[in-house]
């Protein structure tokens, strides 16, 4: 067998599995054949005498191309002014798969969950998916995204979050703005009973090492704690939504420095992250609601 065979014979061995993470990536079967099309390229271009683990580099290689092809759309999506279709449009079931990829990807992916995976960043994606369905660890994850770990960490936490809050007809956009303007105006007043009406019983606050650096709690867990917590604060604090969904921002001048993350479901806050991870704030697509006084 002569290299490029042998190459050949080791790409096909591999691509129902790589099929798998791109569909699941990509969702679009299109682009699951153009990514697979480019990994080929970059492997027959390749010095393979280097490569340890072919299957490892392949997924790597693929997750890179994924990566971009999300950042892509997301350019194509800010920059369109027209009611042209969208790649949601192009989800379909992957039916020019054979019937031994398609049972590689028939766990964990539908079109109810594409469509949802849809809403998370390019970054949030590639965590969620390379650790949660693949078993990816953070460190390969950040190597990937060009991240640190606990960056990677957190995305993928985002990822989760709203993946597992989206079917929640209680998680609507609006009613979530509604709860966090609440908040923060509760917040600001010290008015510490309707804090805790927000706040469910198991609520959370948890903070990143980087909100941890300049001043917040680890962790608060509990609606007295979380409430004490914000009673009489967040007066620095804007309305902001973060990826879609109502939040706060804190910000010097002009620059985020943190976001503080809210979960809400059935009406009540169960989590608060407070995010200060600047390769996490990168991945944020910040939208201030209003602007305060004296701005």
């Amino acid at each position: 067998m002569d290299s490029e065979d042998f190459l050949e014979h080791q790409f096909e061995a591999n691509r129902a599995h790589l099929r798998a993470v791109a569909y699941r990536i990509l969702g679009s079967t299109q682009d699951v054949d153009d990514a697979l099309q480019d990994a080929w390229l970059h492997l027959s271009a390749s010095d393979t005498d280097q490569i340890e683990n072919i299957t490892g580099w392949l997924t790597t290689v693929v997750a890179r191309i994924c990566l971009n092809t999300l950042r892509s759309r997301q350019r194509r999506r800010a920059g369109s002014i027209d009611d042209s279709p969208t790649d949601v449009d192009r989800f379909v079931e992957p039916s020019a798969m054979t019937p031994e990829e398609q049972a590689v990807v028939a766990d964990s992916v539908g079109l109810a969950l594409l469509v949802v995976l849809e809403m998370l960043t390019p970054a949030e994606r590639i965590s969620f998916v390379l650790h949660d369905m693949f078993s990816f660890s953070f460190e390969e994850i950040g190597q990937i995204l060009g991240k640190s770990t606990d960056a990677c960490r957190q995305l993928a936490s985002r990822g989760r979050r709203r993946v597992r809050t989206a079917d929640d007809p209680s998680a609507h956009p609006q009613r979530q703005r509604e709860v966090v303007d609440a908040f923060l105006d509760a917040s600001r007043k010290g008015d510490f009973q309707t804090l805790l009406a927000l706040l469910s019983p198991d609520v959370e606050l948890v903070a990143d090492a980087a909100a941890v650096a300049i001043g917040a709690p680890a962790r608060k867990d509990g609606p007295f704690d979380v409430a004490t917590r914000f009673s009489g604060g967040t007066q620095s604090a804007r309305t902001a939504l973060l990826d879609g969904l109502a939040g706060l921002v804190w910000a010097q001048g002009r620059t985020p420095k943190v976001v503080f993350d809210f979960t809400v479901v059935a009406g009540k806050v169960t989590r608060i992250e407070m995010i200060g991870d600047e390769d996490v704030l990168s991945e944020i697509d910040i939208a201030y609601l209003r602007r305060e006084k004296g701005e």
